[in-house]
Formats: C-alpha cells, structure tokens, sequence
C-alpha cells in the first residue's frame, strides 16, 4: 500500500511537468543560490578573522588589567619570564610572541608623520603573524636598531632601505626620547591603514625608549587548534592567575569586537535571504499542490467512492509536496555545491576587496570555502518547507465529500 502511494505520488508530480518543473527549478535554484550565499559570507568572515589573527592580533593575548584599549594597551607589566613560561608550557600553544604597542613619530630629514609601532622579537613574531610574508624590498627585521616601513610612510618620509630614521615616544617619565634606527625592508600589505599608519621595530629598541626596563604591554598566542580558544584561555588565565592577578587573558574576539559585530551584521543578512527565499519556495510548492487539487477533485471523489479514507488522500498530497522538496533539494545542493567547489579552486574576484582591505590586508580574491553547518540549517529548512506547504492542501482534501467532489467540473 505504501509502495503504491509513491508510486502514485510521484506520478503525480510529473503529471503537469511544466508547473511541477518550474517548482522545482524555483527549490533548485533558491537552494544553490542559497548555498552559494552562505559561503560567500563565511568565507569572507573566516577570512576577516584569519587577517586580524594573522596580521595584527593573536587567538589569545595576556594584557595588564589596567588597560582599557584592548587594541593598544596603555599599561605594561612584569613577571614576563615566568608569564612566557607557562605560556609556552601548555600542550596547545605552538607559538608566543612579546609584543610592545605604542604610537610614536617617526621622522627623516625631510618629514615626520605619527604612527603606531610594533615592537617585536623578531623571531617569535615570524611563528606567530604574517607579517614578513609582505616585505616587498629589503628584508624583516633581524636585530637591534632596525625598523619596517610601510610603503606608503616610506615615501611619505621620502627614505629607502638602509637609510635611517628616527623614532620618538614618550617615556614613563613624560619626556620624549628618540632613537635612531636603519630602515631593514619596507612592506606593503595592501590595506592603505596598515601601510600608511604601521611600523615595526625590535622590541629591545622600544623598551630602552620607554623605560619599561623589561616590560612589555601584550604577550600574543598561537593556538594548534581554534576551536579549544575558550577552553585553553580558561586554563591559561588560571594559571597565570597563581602567579599575578594583575593579568588578564583575552581572545582575539575581545581584541577585534568590531569584527564580531560585522559578522553579526552578515549573520543578520543572510537569514533575511534565508527567509525570503523559503518563503518563495514555500509559496511555489503551495501554488502547485492547490492547482493540482483543484484540476483532480473529480479524482479525489473517485478514490473515495472506490474505498479510499480522505486521511489517504490527504496523505498522498503530502507526499507529493515532499517529493518536489526533495527533488529540488537534491539537485539545488548538487548545483551549490559544485558552484562553491568550483570558486574554492579558482577563486572569486571581489569588487569590496578594497574596501575591506582599508583596514586590514585583504586579498583581493576570494576562495570559497563550504559552510557545512549553514547548508545543514538550508537542507533542514527545504525539508520543513514542503512538509508546510503541503498541510494547507491536506486539510483541505479532507473537507472533500465523495459525492460532491463528482459533480466537480
């Protein structure tokens, strides 16, 4: 009996194969574009993080408590030996790096401009940022009295590599001290706020500047694996609270909220798409499921009259609602994802590339990556679709009178 429905069902649905066809190409196409979509968004979001993480942040930072710029702390600390220590210790960290974040002036003999220097132990920080990877001239710095350039603050300062400049900060003490530094390399990352506005320097040379005396203001953190971040700054934050509570761990979520918030922004967007499109598809297979009970009245009457219960009936609406859902649903998933597999090789040239970049690096093409979890709630959501979108029909065929529905014309 139950092979005999589907049978029945699925007969049905090709029986008028230009409506039933462009229901299904309304579920196909909704679905692949649908796919599309929610990779473009989290590829440009995993993107977004992987440049903050990579370039500027770190997946976790230990900070002084005192800070209240998160970006650029203003407070410094001690104890960074013992600190490092038990950073480097645990099983999920494959990288630290001593950081100190000041803004200073740099000048030549020709200009000077304010920027925000980027203190480093150069061999830590190449374990940890990218940075190096954009040097476009000259080389990343590899000891005392070297700094990077930015393009862009290059030739605002008219200077080469291998020319000095010098550097200016303000000390503990309130009093502006300068040190003179060779330019090693200058990089050029693309975004016009990181090559017009950021310079790196040996962290030596800055400490000695500020009169930290062995003080840093960020210690960076690499993680194995992202996903553990709450779970290792959890254990991590414990452990350097035994030895100074002035310390505190963030996540580089806390460090770039404004990124969260973008992604939030998007998340927001494509549901928004998400909705409007199964609103569509919903509407499709509804219009479909109530011409065809219109145009088959006469026919539904019959089946009664020969024995058939209207639960039956009812129940063959709903299934041919479920085979147009699932027809679409299988090939509109094949088409997005032979879509994503495509611009996950070949890549996708953004128009926003430089908008986004402005900021921070951003390459200006994007390869799309599948957003498993997303396509999971779209897949979940078309079956949930044509389950809806039959009940209308259903409840309506069980109204139907044997008698009446064979007078239908």
């Amino acid at each position: 009996m139950l092979l005999a429905l589907f049978k029945l069902a699925l007969r049905n649905v090709f029986r008028n194969r230009r409506r039933s066809g462009l229901t299904l190409a309304s579920v196909i196409i909704g679905l692949a574009a649908l796919f599309f979509i929610q990779s473009l968004i989290k590829s440009l979001q995993a993107d977004m993080a992987d440049r903050a993480i990579g370039v500027f942040n770190a997946h976790l930072q230990v900070q002084s408590k005192a800070s209240e710029d998160p970006k650029v702390p203003e407070a410094s600390f001690g104890n960074v030996a013992l600190v490092e220590k038990i950073l480097r210790d645990d099983p999920d960290v494959v990288a630290v790096s001593k950081r100190i974040l000041v803004t200073g002036m740099v000048a030549s003999p020709t200009n000077s401009m304010g920027v925000g220097v980027f203190s480093i132990d150069p061999q830590d920080e190449t374990q940890l940022s990218s940075i190096a990877s954009y040097v476009k001239d000259g080389h990343f710095i590899e000891g005392p009295r070297q700094v990077l350039l930015g393009k862009k603050i290059a030739k605002n300062l008219d200077v080469r590599v291998g020319e000095k400049v010098v550097l200016m900060a303000q000390n503990r003490e309130g009093s502006f001290e300068g040190r003179s530094l060779r330019v090693a390399g200058i990089f050029e990352t693309g975004s016009y706020t990181w090559d017009a506005s950021m310079i790196y320097a040996y962290r030596a040379d800055v400490g000695s500047l500020l009169a930290w005396n062995n003080e840093v203001n960020v210690i960076a953190i690499k993680l194995k694996d992202s996903t553990l971040l709450e779970r290792v700054r959890s254990r991590i934050a414990a452990k350097i609270a035994g030895v100074d509570t002035s310390l505190k761990v963030l996540t580089w979520k806390e460090v770039s909220s404004e990124i969260i918030h973008i992604q939030g922004f998007q998340d927001a967007i494509l549901f928004l798409i998400l909705s409007v499109v199964f609103v569509i598809v919903a509407l499709g297979i509804l219009n479909t499921l109530l011409m065809s009970l219109f145009e088959r009245i006469r026919e539904f009457g019959l089946m009664m009259a020969l024995g058939a219960k209207r639960r039956d009936v009812a129940v063959l609406l709903l299934t041919e609602s479920v085979f147009l859902g699932g027809i679409g649903l299988f090939w509109g998933a094949a088409w997005g994802m032979a879509i994503i597999t495509v611009f996950h090789f070949i890549g996708l040239p953004l128009p926003l590339g430089e908008a986004l970049s402005y900021f921070l690096p951003f390459e200006k093409i994007l390869y799309l990556r599948f957003a498993w979890k997303s396509h999971a709630v779209a897949v979940l959501s078309v079956i949930f679709v044509s389950c809806v979108a039959g009940i209308v029909p259903a409840i309506r065929v069980t109204r139907l009178r044997a008698a009446e529905a064979l007078r239908h014309v």
